[in-house]
């Protein structure tokens, strides 16, 4: 398996992923989700893997980067989305997808790394809502138990609460 950084090329390929790893309906709100994450350009920028099996891309995740409200001297991003093929759902395609961009992102000094999904599953990484509790999203969480966080380059957890924007995409109530 080999991990890339996703190219417009891929684009075809990494909605296939998402038409087959999401159910019928979800699919097209992330296959938007992503179409207009490629299409962004910010300032840092959106950063974006595939995983490639024999030349096919099996798996995807985005990083995009949060601008804070307040300046508190901290760099962030979420990941959002996930999405692995389900023939290699559970071959660790996901993992390597994840570590990969938390290694990418500590190189370039970003300090926080946010989630909104399944604790059990991101809380393997080292995601924790207690990291979490600072950042206010920009809209109210339907299920508020999968606002997680991971500090990355050793910088304390604010003491205040921090809100912060996303990227256009990211930046549809449906989607919290």
């Amino acid at each position: 398996m080999k991990i890339k950084i996703a190219q417009e090329t891929n684009l075809n390929s990494i909605q296939k992923v998402i038409e087959t790893a999401f159910s019928e309906g979800e699919n097209k709100v992330i296959m938007n989700l992503v179409a207009g994450l490629s299409n962004e350009t910010t300032n840092p920028p959106i950063k974006s893997l595939i995983a490639e099996v024999d030349n096919q891309v099996v798996g995807y995740v985005s990083y995009s980067p949060i601008f804070l409200r307040l300046d508190a001297n901290i760099s962030g991003y979420i990941l959002a989305p996930l999405a692995i093929s389900p023939v290699h759902q559970k071959q660790g395609v996901g993992t390597k997808l994840i570590k990969s961009g938390i290694d990418m992102l500590v190189k370039d000094g970003v300090d926080v790394l946010l989630v909104y999904g399944d604790p059990d599953y991101y809380g393997r990484f080292g995601f924790e809502k207690e990291n979490a509790r600072s950042f206010v999203p920009p809209y109210p969480l339907e299920y508020p138990f999968g606002w997680l966080g991971m500090m990355l380059n050793e910088i304390a957890i604010p003491n205040i609460t921090v809100e912060f924007e996303c990227v256009a995409a990211l930046s549809k109530p449906d989607l919290w």
